[in-house]
C-alpha cells in the first residue's frame, strides 16, 4: 500500500527542465564537414555531449530538485528531447531519482535507439521537445563568437556565407552573451537574411502551446489512471522555445542550465505556471 494522495487532493505537475552545460558536439562536427549547412540527426549524435561541468551542474541541481519531492507520495516520468545534451540531463536526473527510491514509470516505448541507450528505456523521446535544426550553419549565427564552431567555409557557396557574415555581424555588434538570448533578441532581424529561421514567438506559436497541450493532456491522464501517487512529469528540453512565453509572463526570457520551469493546474483547473517562485495564472 502506497502512501498516495486520495484523487481530490492530488498534485500532479509538469517539470520543465533545460540540458546542463554542453560541448554541442554534434553541431561542430557538422560545421566542420563537407557539408557545414547539414542537419541533426537524432540517431547520429556526438556522445557523450555533457562535459565533466554538466555532468557536475546536473547533479547538484538534481540532488535540489528531488528534495522537495517525496518518493512516498510522488512517481516520475521522464520525456526528453531527441537532443544528445537533453538526454543525458534526464538521464542524470533519473540516476539520482533512482537512489533516492523514487518510483519511474517506464514508457511503452522510448522512440529511439539513442534514447534507449542513454535513457536505459526509462526516458521517452518527445519530437516536441526537440529542437529541429536542418541547418548547422545558419543556427551558427547566433553563437557568440566566444563559442563559434569552426566552420567549413570552403564548403559554402560565396552568396551564402556574405548572407552569414552580414548576420552573425548584428550578433557581434549586440552581443547578448548566449546563443539563446541572440536567438531571442535578433531572430526577427536574421530572418531577414534567412527567411528559414523560427524566431522566438514563432516557437512559442508551435511548440510551447503544443507543449501546454501535452502538459495539459498528462495531467489529465494521471487523474483519470487511479493510481494512488502524485504524477510528475519532468521534461527536459531547450530555452529556445520557451523565451517568448516567459518573457510575456514574467519579463524573463532567460532558462539557464539546469534551470526548471512547473506547469501545474490549480484548484479551480486552471494552468498556472511557476518560474523562479514567481506564478502567473494561464
Amino acid at each position: 500500500m502506497t502512501e498516495g494522495n486520495p484523487e481530490n487532493q492530488r498534485k500532479d505537475s509538469v517539470h520543465y527542465t533545460r540540458h546542463s552545460r554542453a560541448k554541442y558536439g554534434s553541431y561542430a562536427r557538422i560545421a566542420e564537414s563537407e557539408n557545414p549547412q547539414g542537419s541533426i540527426h537524432h540517431e547520429d549524435q556526438v556522445t557523450p555531449d555533457l562535459p565533466e561541468a554538466g555532468v557536475e551542474l546536473a547533479k547538484v541541481e538534481a540532488e535540489k530538485f528531488f528534495a522537495e519531492l517525496n518518493p512516498g507520495t510522488d512517481e516520475l516520468f521522464f520525456v526528453s528531447s531527441g537532443q544528445t545534451r537533453a538526454l543525458e540531463t534526464a538521464a542524470i536526473y533519473r540516476g539520482v531519482a533512482k537512489a533516492k527510491n523514487f518510483e519511474i514509470l517506464a514508457p511503452e516505448n522510448v522512440r529511439g535507439n539513442l534514447a534507449r541507450e542513454i535513457g536505459g528505456g526509462d526516458i521517452r523521446l518527445v519530437r516536441n521537445l526537440s529542437l529541429k535544426p536542418s541547418n548547422v550553419l545558419i543556427d551558427s549565427i547566433f553563437n557568440p563568437d566566444r563559442t563559434l564552431p569552426a566552420i567549413n567555409w570552403d564548403a559554402v557557396d560565396l552568396e551564402t556565407r556574405n548572407r552569414w557574415e552580414k548576420a552573425h555581424k548584428m550578433i557581434q555588434d549586440d552581443d547578448k552573451g548566449s546563443w539563446g538570448a541572440n536567438m531571442f533578441h535578433h531572430g526577427a532581424e536574421v530572418k531577414k537574411l534567412f527567411p528559414e529561421v523560427d524566431t522566438a514567438e514563432e516557437l512559442y506559436e508551435s511548440q510551447f502551446k503544443n507543449l501546454l497541450r501535452l502538459a495539459e493532456f498528462g495531467m489529465k491522464k494521471a487523474g483519470e489512471s487511479g493510481r494512488e501517487k502524485n504524477l510528475k512529469i519532468l521534461a527536459f528540453g531547450h530555452e529556445s522555445y520557451m523565451g517568448h512565453a516567459l518573457q510575456q509572463y514574467f519579463e524573463n526570457h532567460e532558462v539557464k542550465n539546469c534551470e526548471t520551469v512547473t506547469f501545474e493546474l490549480d484548484e479551480q483547473g486552471a494552468f498556472t505556471l511557476e518560474h523562479r517562485g514567481a506564478k502567473v495564472r494561464l
